[in-house]
């Protein structure tokens, strides 16, 4: 009888023992969750930064602006890699200032100071696929939350000629910002020279927001 029960037993730990070692580790960040960790740290690190610090360290003046400034990183994700660009206004005593003609064309277009613009590093630096726009997006959107940054990011999208960005911000709240921009140049479509072509896209950009009164 104690031999028997000492092989149950035994047999026992050895299939206790096979359970341990066949266990899934869900602490393993997936792909996409490391490269919003790795969003997330840059982001931490330049706002730690500030202005006058990212002036010192790497940051690059553009052509096109007297204080018009910024800073870049690569980022990976799985196969692809992406470039991530920080922009901001500075005058030599480190404050902030106002735009003006000569700023970049998103703040033209938003009225922003400083933002984000992440792309995908080919030769046109454009994502034409929708649903990587958005996962882009959405990283970054995720990335700036766990920042508590309300900075607004975009993604070009389309053809480079046609110079077009969607973007998101967070306001701090519940409620996000979109943005989209498009540039027509010197081929204005068809549809957009009439009135009504104009109203049907001034409809389909127009989101109407529904108030509930709470009894």
């Amino acid at each position: 009888m104690a031999s028997s029960s000492k092989i149950e037993s035994d047999g026992e730990d050895e299939a206790q023992e096979e359970e341990v070692e066949h266990f899934d580790d869900f602490t393993l960040a997936s792909s996409w969750e490391r490269f919003i960790s790795e969003i997330e740290a840059v982001c931490r690190q330049w706002m730690a930064d500030g202005p006058k610090n990212l002036l010192k360290k790497d940051a690059v003046q553009l052509v096109s602006s007297m204080d018009l400034f910024k800073v870049k990183c690569e980022l990976k994700d799985v196969t692809k890699s992406y470039s991530m660009e920080f922009y901001f206004h500075t005058n030599n005593d480190g404050k902030i200032v106002d735009w003006n003609s000569i700023s970049h064309d998103l703040q033209l277009c938003f009225g922003v100071k400083e933002f984000l613009v992440i792309a995908p590093q080919s030769a046109s630096g454009v994502v034409l696929d929708a649903p990587e726009a958005s996962k882009l997006l959405s990283a970054v959107a995720i990335a700036l939350s766990n920042c508590s940054s309300l900075w607004p990011a975009f993604v070009p999208v389309h053809a480079p000629s046609r110079k077009a960005f969607i973007g998101i911000q967070n306001m701090g709240t519940v409620f996000t910002r979109r943005f989209e921009a498009d540039h027509i140049g010197s081929q204005v479509p068809v549809k957009l020279m009439h009135l009504e072509g104009l109203y049907e896209l001034f409809v389909s950009k127009f989101v109407s927001f529904h108030l509930f009164m709470i009894p």
